[in-house]
C-alpha cells in the first residue's frame, strides 16, 4: 500500500484522508552526527520507521520535515538552525496545510532528542488556538527497547550516532554511513565538564557532553542490527497510532476546552 503523501495520486490521497483522518508528520533536523553519519539522519530515520508502520496500520505519511530545534549543532556545518520563532511558526503553518487536507489528527513522530523541549512546549501553547483538528506527538524511542532488541548491541551505552543510531540509519537508507570515518576512539563517553552545577542547565549542558555530537561504540552497528531496531520501533509506534486513531476524549477535552475559554470574555 503507498503511504508517501509525495507518492500519491489524488484520487488514492483522497480515499486515505477520508477513511482514516490521520497523518504522520516525522519530524528530525540537519545536524551533525560525529564524522561518520548523514546531517539528515534523525528524519529520515523517522520517516522510513512511520511508512513501516503505516504499511500495517494505514494512514498518510508526510515528507521527512528537517527543520526541528537544533541551537546546541549551530556551531556545526551542515546544520540548519532556525530562530526559535521562526521554527515554532513554520511548524504551526505546516500542520495546518495537512489539517487542510481533511485530517482531523496529526501525529508528530519525532526523531530527535532536541526536539522533546520544544515540542512539549509546542502541544501545550498549541491549546491557545481554536483548531479543526487534534495534535499528537510521541518520540520514537521511547518504549521499544523491549527484549526483542536488548541482546543484539555489543555496547548499548551511547545516545547519538552511536551502535543503534548509525545500524539504524545504514538499514534506511544504504550505502549512507561511512564508518571509515569515525575517527573517535571508543567508546565516546561524555565529558561532564559542568558537574560543579549541580541541578543547574545552562543551554551548553550537550555541547558540554559530547562536544563531537557522537557517543558510544558507532563502529559496532551493522545493517542487520538496523533492520531488527526499525522494526521493533515501527511495531511499537503502530500501537500508538492505533491509539490515536481511537482517542475519542482528546477532540471532546479540545472542544469542552474552547467553549470554557470563549465564555470566560461574556
Amino acid at each position: 500500500m503507498q503511504v508517501r503523501w509525495e507518492y500519491l495520486t489524488p484520487p488514492d490521497f483522497e480515499k486515505l484522508a477520508r477513511e482514516e483522518k490521520l497523518c504522520i508528520l516525522p519530524i528530525g533536523s540537519l545536524e551533525r552526527h560525529g564524522e561518520h553519519m548523514p546531517f539528515g539522519t534523525d528524519a529520515l530515520v523517522a520517516h522510513e520507521i512511520a511508512c513501516r508502520a503505516a504499511q500495517v496500520e494505514p494512514c498518510v505519511v508526510f515528507p521527512p520535515y528537517w527543520f526541528g530545534q537544533v541551537h546546541e549543532a549551530a556551531c556545526f556545518s551542515g546544520t540548519v538552525n532556525f530562530p526559535a520563532d521562526f521554527t515554532l511558526k513554520m511548524l504551526e503553518m505546516l500542520l495546518d496545510q495537512i489539517a487542510s487536507n481533511g485530517f482531523e489528527k496529526i501525529l508528530i513522530v519525532n526523531g530527535h532528542g532536541g526536539n522533546s523541549g520544544m515540542l512539549d512546549y509546542y502541544i501545550m501553547s498549541h491549546s491557545d488556538r481554536k483548531v479543526p483538528y487534534t495534535l499528537y506527538t510521541t518520540f520514537l524511542m521511547d518504549g521499544c527497547w523491549t527484549e526483542t532488541i536488548n541482546h543484539i548491541w555489543d555496547n548499548p551505552d551511547g545516545g547519538h550516532a552511536d551502535e543503534c543510531e548509525t545500524s539504524m540509519m545504514m538499514a534506511t537508507v544504504p550505502g549512507t554511513v561511512r564508518l571509515e570515518y569515525q575517527r573517535f576512539a571508543e567508546p565516546i563517553l561524555p565529558i561532564h565538564q559542568l558537574t560543579a552545577l549541580e541541578n543547574v542547565k545552562t543551554g551548553m549542558w550537550w555541547y558540554d557532553l559530547y562536544p563531537e555530537h557522537v557517543s558510544g561504540t558507532p563502529s559496532a552497528a551493522t545493517q542487520e542490527k538496523g533492520e531488527i531496531t526499525l522494526n521493533a520501533a515501527a511495531e511499537e509506534l503502530v500501537k500508538r497510532i492505533r491509539a490515536v486513531k481511537h482517542d475519542s476524549i482528546t477532540p471532546k477535552l479540545q472542544k469542552a476546552f474552547h467553549e470554557r475559554h470563549d465564555r470566560l470574555g461574556k
